[in-house]
């Protein structure tokens, strides 16, 4: 049987964690320019500090079971250990001499998750209440980084935020925004992130969380810098679409916005990074709409060399009926053309980047019937089959950007040959079937 351990070996734990904790900043963090190296001496302290109280818990095992005269132990751990284990800090200790002392907070983190209650969680949030207050936070960089990591931690096993905590973290993270430094930036589009993931879905919409969120965001997916951001900003804008409980696919709405943004950001891009992931996100928004997501992205992300596999994601896409890919149709043709050009820049481009517009095409232009493209399809067929043709010769036909061409003129041949709706392929386009199945012929020789 475990036993109780006395005030005064408590008090020597509770301060020795409060020891290894990240003083507060003496200036504002945009007042002084922050670098890692003036953390160097709190990373002796931690170095000499850490293993002293490891050793303390070691110890006293007693301190992880439920006691109430334990709890502010318990909530000072859980922050200390956020704090080091918090994401892409400046001061976090370098990964060769701190990856046994990280793991050692994480197995602790995950082992006082089992004996924090209700009392624990209210001193943590009072806590950063104190310490992430809008004129308070940008001289407290443990609190702040150990924040969206705590996030992480309270939400672990699909336990949802109550409405204080949701209310709280959307305070901060549209404070943390305000801050000229991109990192916090980020900070805040994780904090979102995590809000809509690990939010009540009721809470969210009662309190418009999803529109505050959005507007914020929108606003950075007009610029365009590294592609973990862009990621991270477009992600996040996706999960607010899912709270937007009235969107309509029959009218504009923020789908809408969101795909005239990133197609012209795709044709903006100056690397075929960037385009491959905004690619991405066109072809995520063109099923959107969709009953049955889950099995068009499913079955996009399957291998197509294999026949059987390319008939039945033709099968599916077909199916697709969504509003907006209508309205951008012509758009994402007349893009595909403009990117078309980035598929000479290399074979790995070329491989990565057919591969991101077979899908876009599959979903955005693929399922809508060949009466209602008449007018663009023409032109893009001449101009992108063109640019294939160059990509076979720039690269010297290697074998799997062959296989994705064929892939993609199979695409192609199979919308011109099953027109949707039921109606007959228009005139002008049944010169392209027997064109592009002569192709196919001759492309494998």
């Amino acid at each position: 049987m475990c036993t109780e351990i006395d005030e005064e070996l408590l008090a020597i734990i509770v301060n020795q964690v409060q020891l290894c904790m990240l003083p507060a900043l003496k200036e504002n963090l945009d007042e002084a320019q922050l670098l890692p190296a003036h953390f160097k001496t709190y990373h002796s302290m931690l170095h000499q500090e850490l293993p002293r109280l490891f050793d303390l818990i070691h110890k006293n095992e007693t301190v992880f079971t439920i006691n109430k005269s334990y709890q502010e132990l318990h909530s000072l751990l859980v922050l200390l250990f956020c704090e080091l284990s918090a994401e892409s800090t400046i001061y976090k200790l370098s990964a060769d001499d701190a990856l046994n002392l990280l793991q050692t907070v994480d197995r602790l983190l995950m082992k006082l998750e089992t004996v924090c209650q209700q009392g624990e969680n209210a001193r943590i949030f009072t806590y950063y209440e104190q310490k992430l207050h809008k004129d308070n936070w940008k001289r407290e960089l443990g609190a702040v980084n150990g924040f969206e990591r705590y996030l992480k931690h309270y939400c672990q096993n699909e336990i949802k935020m109550p409405k204080k905590l949701l209310t709280f973290s959307l305070a901060v993270g549209l404070n943390v925004r305000e801050c000229h430094q991109p990192e916090y930036k980020q900070l805040g589009v994780r904090i979102f992130s995590r809000m809509l993931d690990s939010g009540h879905a009721a809470d969210i919409q009662e309190l418009n969380v999803q529109s505050v969120i959005y507007e914020n965001l929108f606003r950075d997916a007009y610029t365009m810098d590294s592609v973990d951001v862009t990621t991270a900003v477009w992600s996040c804008l996706c999960q607010c679409l899912d709270h937007f409980a009235a969107l309509d696919p029959y009218t504009w709405n923020q789908c809408d916005d969101m795909m005239e943004r990133l197609i012209h950001n795709v044709t903006m891009a100056s690397s075929a990074d960037m385009s491959l992931i905004l690619l991405q996100f066109i072809t995520q928004l063109g099923y959107y709409f969709t009953i049955n997501r889950a099995e068009v992205k499913a079955i996009l992300n399957t291998d197509f060399s294999q026949p059987d596999q390319l008939i039945a994601c033709c099968e599916i896409c077909a199916s697709i009926n969504v509003c907006t890919n209508y309205r951008w149709a012509k758009s994402i043709l007349q893009m595909l053309v403009l990117e078309s050009e980035k598929l000479l820049q290399s074979v790995n481009v070329c491989s990565k980047l057919l591969l991101a517009m077979q899908r876009c095409y599959l979903v955005c232009i693929f399922p809508i019937p060949l009466q209602a493209l008449n007018a663009h399809l023409k032109e893009f067929l001449i101009k992108f089959v063109a640019v294939l043709l160059e990509c076979l010769v720039a690269h010297e036909k290697p074998k799997h950007i062959v296989q994705l061409i064929r892939e993609f003129i199979e695409i192609i041949l199979y919308q011109l040959n099953n027109s949707t709706g039921g109606q007959q392929t228009p005139r002008n386009l049944k010169e392209f079937v027997t064109a592009l199945e002569t192709l196919q012929q001759h492309i494998v020789k």
